[in-house]
């Protein structure tokens, strides 16, 4: 027999007699934690092995271990951890119960002239906690580690889990916007690395976070009191998306998952070949004043295809490295991609344009709706960094994010007032509604660090960032027929016929933006306190142009002037033009405009430590805006066609930090902050949407507002934490949608001011872990108040004007997320079972007294699952939406629709009238996730 052979037999003798005298003799148990020597803190997912037995476990949460049934005898026992030294301890085991604490300590990497990188994983919940137990204002952050586990593949889905953050929600239950204290989206700004990006959004600044896919992702922060060195639009806060870094060494992550919607299971999924879409209008063709016929459109768009169930698909990779003799070169190159199908079924009651007398509810229509989704986005992110030497670093990084939707909704109309017999009988419609939209957010960044004395540096940016979106020809078309009963009750239908209009609507917009920041820091010290200076500035030139043209098609008539019977196939013989002027679309409509921003801010701030336990941030932040706007309209007819807003703002700020103990803090912070009006808000328009019409205001200012913060933080060990708060804001001339009179019997909604309004709340964020279970949550109490003009229809018949005292838009009073988790690194298992609550809050303004709508308390139950194995590689599942909570719109009045000849259906109280309800459906992933 060789000597190997001999060996082998040996090594596996040990192993066989061990369990053997494991069932004959007593036993034993070892149990300890693994603490980082220098921090104290517990080392999550350490390796612990028994040798020479095939024992082996891993630290949980809390950095205990735990072993039982060990045989007494000699043992080494091994803990290692990636980035530390390895520690072996031999061990005699005499007794029952013993007891083995390891304090791993940190390998070091060092090279001939500079360090370049060091041990520190910035995607950990270890990094996180500490970046919020370290910094010098009011911040929540969340690690990659952390997003990789959660439920959600976009950016918006994981900002529900922050304390304090709701989401506003599209057509078909993607989260799209966030709410950061109550605060609607226009009061919060989306950085990247740092920087600010412009939006694709058609009319707002704000950015639709859903199109940034969660894997590009090494950390999300939102900051919820800026620093002076910060911009200054942020009454609710900031959220900044850090991308992924070049790791120290060569590092390959790729997934690949596949899914599909429980909605698509329970009916069919329809939609439209999106290569039939016209991306030119006529116009774009031919010309402003090009005259159009039925034949330059194409009706392709409504030829839909029907399919069972779509399948879902994301992937993603991610690869960097360092390289260069001394590593002074990093690269990292990140893509994603997910194709998802999505979809929804909605209920919807259109209310009339005035209420009846008493601002009773009342109602024009009974929509019942099936949206249907095809949404595609892809992000690239790249990120070059060279350290020249000790004193100087430059890095370029590029970020490009693309959406695309392609939705069909297909409408059944059932007239609520015109011949009405009953839900379903009467003039009913169908609508088909066709609609693409195309999104993309281009950011290029130049940055450099440069040390010019001991004491004295500066870091600069130039920036050049580009967004904009397309809809190209957005079109839908409506047939009408008459339901009813004859005098046997047996139903009849008269024949579908087309009516008017058919609009097709072309619009884009851009949005540019060249920026340069530029800061200087100077360390000294003042009576023995370390005193840092930072001051500088930034400047930004913006421009955004927006393009709007519709056509409106109506139907042929017959030769005795009667509808033509439409037998469900479009074409163009069946269109034509009212007019010459109709044909040439709307070339002079004011949404045809470009918009100017220029700023410019100036800044100083101090951070001196006036002892180990108290630290002060102070200082004051300038800022200059000019506002300009030119619209397709005549100027000398039109008010407000051409327009120009300047204005400056002191915005001073201190944050106060006082270190109770080493693992507690108390925070108090003062800022000032404001919020620009959208570009198109003050644009002279007036259109009808799907429920009011909308006007612009060019008189419309900018809001201001004092903010107060305070938050009391406990880090005992590990990832443990306690963090309670309360926050303070007074706005000035806050911005909100109200009732404009325009004349004496027509209204529109239009952005106004109104004097100032308050909003105020608490926060609670928990986590405690037991091992390998841990429990964490966060709970945001929040009460807004303003008063705004408003409608009352009283009993003379006429709608006079008044105020009404409400809360504001898109602010719930009650934010909660429970989370249930387990991590077992040695079995590879981790799991998350995440709740989120969010409270009733106003979803749509009615221009009418007591008449908003507010959506109902909404729950979601997510579940997400992993499993390790072959050493690299990680089988991932997500499943959202698992209640299939709908979500449900209501009004706050007494319910005259509940029984006898006004009922309508979807009624469940007698204090509220339901008017919208929509259900999603569950959400599922299953993925192979791979790490080098």
């Amino acid at each position: 027999m060789s000597f190997s052979k001999k060996n082998t037999l040996k090594k596996y003798s040990k192993i066989f007699l061990f369990f053997l005298l494991s069932f004959i003799h007593s036993n034993a148990q070892i149990s300890g934690k693994v603490i980082d020597k220098i921090s104290g803190q517990p080392i999550i997912g350490a390796s612990i092995k028994i040798v020479p037995s095939l024992l082996e476990t891993s630290s949980g949460f809390d950095g205990s271990y735990f072993f039982k049934k060990i045989v007494l005898g000699n043992y080494t026992i091994v803990c290692t951890y990636i980035g530390y030294e390895t520690i072996e301890q031999p061990v005699k085991l005499i007794d029952n119960k013993i007891t083995i604490n390891f304090s791993l300590v940190e390998k070091q990497n060092e090279l001939d002239e500079v360090v370049i990188f060091s041990n520190t994983d910035k995607e950990s919940e270890k990094y996180s906690l500490k970046r919020e137990k370290n910094s010098e204002n009011v911040i929540n952050t969340i690690g990659a580690k952390t997003i990789e586990l959660l439920p959600d593949i976009t950016t918006a889905g994981v900002l529900q889990r922050i304390s304090g953050v709701s989401l506003e929600r599209n057509s078909t239950g993607e989260a799209r916007y966030a709410i950061i204290r109550g605060m609607d989206q226009r009061y919060n700004y989306t950085l990247v690395n740092g920087i600010k990006i412009p939006s694709p959004d058609n009319k707002y600044r704000y950015v639709p976070m859903d199109m940034f896919p969660s894997d590009l992702l090494e950390r999300l922060d939102v900051i919820k009191a800026p620093t002076p060195d910060m911009e200054g639009d942020a009454i609710g806060g900031a959220m900044n998306l850090v991308m992924k870094n070049a790791k120290d060494k060569l590092s390959v992550q790729a997934n690949l998952g596949s899914g599909f919607s429980q909605l698509f299971i329970d009916r069919n999924y329809s939609n439209f070949d999106k290569s039939v879409i016209n991306n030119n209008s006529p116009s774009d063709l031919h010309g402003s004043n090009y005259s159009a016929t039925p034949n330059d459109f194409t009706y392709k768009n409504f030829d839909y295809k029907t399919n069972k169930l779509p399948i879902n698909s994301v992937g993603g990779i991610s690869i960097s490295d360092r390289f260069g003799k001394k590593k002074q070169f990093g690269a990292v190159v990140s893509a994603s991609y997910q194709n998802t199908f999505k979809g929804s079924n909605n209920v919807w009651f259109k209310p009339e344009n005035q209420p009846a007398p008493g601002n009773v509810p009342a109602f024009t229509d009974y929509y019942n709706r099936k949206y249907n989704s095809n949404i595609f986005r892809y992000g690239l992110h790249s990120k070059l960094d060279y350290i020249i030497n000790s004193k100087n670093k430059l890095s370029f990084y590029t970020v490009y994010l693309k959406s695309e939707e392609a939705q069909f909704r297909q409408t059944i109309d059932t007239s609520l007032s015109i011949g009405r017999s009953g839900v379903g009988t009467g003039n009913t419609y169908k609508s088909y509604r066709s609609r693409m939209q195309k999104q993309s957010i281009y950011n290029n960044t130049l940055q450099g660090e440069n040390r010019l004395t001991k004491n004295f540096k500066l870091d600069w940016s130039a920036v050049y960032s580009y967004a904009k979106s397309e809809t190209p020809d957005w079109s839908e078309y409506q047939t009408v027929q008459q339901v009813g009963y004859d005098i046997n009750h047996v139903q009849y239908a008269t024949p579908e016929v087309l009516n008017t209009p058919f609009y097709r609507i072309w619009t884009k917009n851009s949005d540019r933006d060249y920026a340069g920041y530029l800061n200087f820091l100077y360390k000294n010290r003042i009576f023995d306190k370390t005193l840092d200076w930072k001051f500088g500035g930034m400047y930004r030139d913006k421009l955004r142009e927006n393009f709007y043209n519709q056509w409106d098609l109506i139907p042929k008539t017959s030769s005795t002037g009667e509808p033509v019977t439409f037998n469900g196939v479009l074409s163009p013989d069946l269109f034509t033009f009212n007019g010459t002027s109709a044909a040439q679309g709307s070339p002079l409509n004011p949404l045809n405009y470009t918009a100017t921003e220029k700023i410019y801010a100036l800044y100083i701030q101090a951070n001196i430590n006036f002892s180990d336990k108290l630290s002060i941030l102070a200082g004051v932040r300038y800022e200059h805006t000019e506002q300009g706007w030119k619209t397709a309209q005549d100027p000398t007819v039109s008010y407000g066609a051409i327009g120009k807003v300047p204005y400056g703002d002191f915005l001073p700020s201190i944050h106060v930090k006082y270190r109770l103990s080493s693992n507690k803090n108390l925070r108090l912070s003062y800022f000032s902050a404001i919020n620009r009006p959208g570009y198109f808000e003050y644009i002279p328009f007036t259109i009808n949407d799907d429920n009011f019409s909308l006007s612009g205001n060019p008189n419309l200012k900018h809001a201001t507002s004092n903010n107060l913060d305070f938050r009391y933080e406990v880090f005992p060990n590990g990832l443990d934490v306690l963090l309670l708060g309360a926050f303070y804001k007074n706005i000035s001339n806050p911005i909100e949608s109200a009732i404009k009179f325009n004349g004496t019997s027509s209204a529109t909604l239009q952005p106004s001011n109104f004097g100032s309004a308050t909003n105020y709340g608490l926060e609670a964020t928990f986590a405690k872990f037991f091992g390998k279970i841990g429990i964490s949550g966060n709970y945001t109490y929040t009460h807004s108040s303003i008063t705004t003009s408003k409608l009352y229809y009283n009993t003379d018949y006429i709608a006079v004007q008044t105020t009404q005292t409400r809360p504001l838009q898109g602010q719930s009073p009650h934010i909660a997320n429970f989370s249930l988790l387990y991590k077992d690194n040695h079995s590879g298992i981790d799991f998350q079972l995440a709740y989120t609550y969010t409270g009733t809050k106003i979803a749509l303004l009615s221009p009418y007294k007591d008449l908003d709508y507010w959506q109902k308390g909404t729950s979601q139950l997510d579940f997400s699952f992993e499993k390790k194995f072959l050493k690299n590689f990680t089988l991932y599942t997500k499943v959202n939406n698992l209640l299939n909570t709908p979500v449900i719109v209501q009004i706050h009045q007494p319910n005259i629709y509940t029984t006898g000849n006004f009922a309508l259906p979807d009624q469940t109280s007698k204090d509220r009238v339901n008017v919208q309800k929509d259900y999603y459906g569950q959400n599922y992933l299953i993925g192979i996730r791979y790490k080098y």
